[in-house]
């Protein structure tokens, strides 16, 4: 799943080192991407700041990692070593054409 979709379908992927994001750029020939309808934001900066502020402390939570973000609930853009979001993709177009496809589930669901 993308952590964040904007209105435009630009979408938004944070990995901690990289290799979910890796396979969603270089991976299996067909990718689906899950998107709930609470991850689509309206603009890049809106869907940034859900991934540091929402997302990102609640996952960081779920994964018992031990970030300042875990423990106050918002980004403080940290260099801890358990830090999840230290690799960002922002995909606007798919190359090639056809490879990632993209379903809308309209609940809320995950972070």
């Amino acid at each position: 799943s993308a952590n964040a979709m904007t209105r435009a379908g630009e979408i938004v992927l944070v990995d901690g080192i990289g290799n979910r994001t890796a396979a969603v750029q270089f991976g299996p020939r067909q990718v689906v991407l899950i998107i709930s309808r609470n991850k689509i934001s309206a603009t890049l900066e809106s869907a940034a700041e859900r991934v540091k502020n929402l997302a990102a402390p609640a996952n960081a939570i779920r994964l018992k990692k031990d970030t300042p973000c875990a423990r106050v609930g918002y980004c403080m853009d940290c260099n801890s070593p358990d830090r999840i979001c230290s690799v960002w993709i922002t995909m606007q177009r798919c190359k090639p054409r056809g490879r990632i496809h993209v379903i809308l589930v309209d609940e809320d669901t995950g972070f």
